[in-house]
């Protein structure tokens, strides 16, 4: 029977006065890392964090929907109950399509086959299975270097907070919200089923692997910064040293190496960062 263990879990805030907005979790064959995307106004759910919300009940619905062993089954069980929540704790009907709660999310399943990758948005895996080949799933070193290009776009320097907040990339950023988050039609994790049609995956033949599940905000150790030689370099540290210690060296890129956003360009001089290292057996 297929089985995965937790060897290594880690969820660490990019800021001391707001909400953790990553969620990570396991139940059954499955487990998951989810980001919840950084609202772009007022909170459409009430007080508190959009993302935060997101990421709950994302986590809380495929807790509840474990014992499904079909991963495309367990996500489309879990966006049902995701508009549900919606629908009854939502404080008004949205005007614009980026003010729906949205992120990413990935799920790795144990089947009889082997290993199952399920996944919407830019959360990261690494999967190394025998012969000790590390693959890498989701987020990529391009589409960080295209959020940097925008970014830089819109200049550097100071807090790279204020770049977010500044009006020109807020229209941009409202703007291609618009366009992933179109009713009935939605591209990433939101309250609207038309990200069941965006989702991927991928599956690994194997009877046993080593899976590190990823954030964004963790995974730019290895694609945004490049601490680690990727893929295998960052699976090899955090298999000899733990995530911790990974954790340790990206906050110390974003706080001492590169504050203001300089070197690497991005809208948040730290964002959440989640990651869970997992064991699966046949």
């Amino acid at each position: 029977m297929a089985h995965i263990e937790v060897i290594d879990q880690i969820s660490v805030g990019g800021f001391r006065d707001r909400a953790n907005e990553d969620r990570v979790g396991l139940s059954g064959p499955h487990a998951w890392v989810i980001d919840g995307a950084t609202g772009l106004g007022e909170p459409f759910m009430g007080a508190g964090s959009d993302a935060a919300w997101l990421a709950q009940r994302t986590h809380e619905a495929f807790t509840r929907h474990a014992d499904e062993p079909d991963p495309a089954r367990l996500v489309a069980d879990a966006a049902e109950d995701l508009i549900v929540c919606f629908e009854a704790e939502r404080r008004r009907d949205t005007e614009h399509a980026w003010e729906l709660p949205c992120g990413s999310f990935m799920l790795a399943s144990a089947s009889g086959a082997g290993l199952d990758l399920t996944w919407s948005g830019d959360c990261r895996a690494l999967v190394m299975a025998a012969g000790g080949q590390v693959m890498g799933f989701g987020a990529t070193a391009l589409s960080e270097e295209a959020e940097a290009a925008l970014v830089a776009k819109l200049g550097a320097g100071g807090d790279p907070a204020r770049r977010y907040r500044q009006p020109e990339a807020q229209a941009e950023l409202r703007a291609m919200r618009n366009v992933a988050l179109a009713h009935g039609k939605s591209m990433i994790l939101s309250p609207d089923r038309g990200f069941l049609a965006h989702l991927k995956n991928a599956g690994i033949s194997c009877d046993q692997a080593d899976i590190l599940l990823m954030t964004d905000g963790f995974a730019a150790a290895e694609l945004r910064y490049g601490l680690f030689p990727a893929p295998a370099g960052l699976m090899a540290s955090v298999r000899a040293n733990g995530l911790a210690e990974v954790a340790r060296q990206l906050r110390r890129f974003e706080h001492e190496t590169d504050p203001d956003g300089l070197i690497k360009p991005r809208w948040k001089r730290s964002d959440d960062a989640t990651a869970i290292l997992l064991k699966m057996h046949l």
